[in-house]
């Protein structure tokens, strides 16, 4: 049962990851501003998973895959919440 809701975590999260990276630019003015919020979340994504990956005890092997990409996933859940209010909103750069 855990491994089925690590399952649908990393499937959601990295859904999440997917829609904001692909809506960024809709939303961001400029090349360089919008390689500075991919390089910010890519970076806080790698870091959070890292950490999530060491520090949750049981996790070994394809367990501990699925917490990394899980904890990078979830960086990317506010920022496509985000992406998806301007988006209903209308408010594009």
């Amino acid at each position: 049962m855990d491994d089925l809701l690590l399952a649908l975590l990393v499937i959601a999260a990295l859904a999440a990851s997917v829609y904001a990276q692909y809506r960024l630019p809709v939303h961001t003015r400029g090349v360089k501003a919008l390689r500075t919020a991919r390089l910010l979340l890519l970076i806080t994504g790698l870091a959070f998973g890292y950490v999530m990956a060491t520090v949750y005890i049981e996790a070994a092997g394809i367990r501990q895959l699925g917490v990394f990409l899980g904890g990078f996933g979830l960086v990317h859940v506010p920022a496509a919440f985000i992406l998806l209010i301007k988006r209903r909103r209308g408010v594009y750069r």
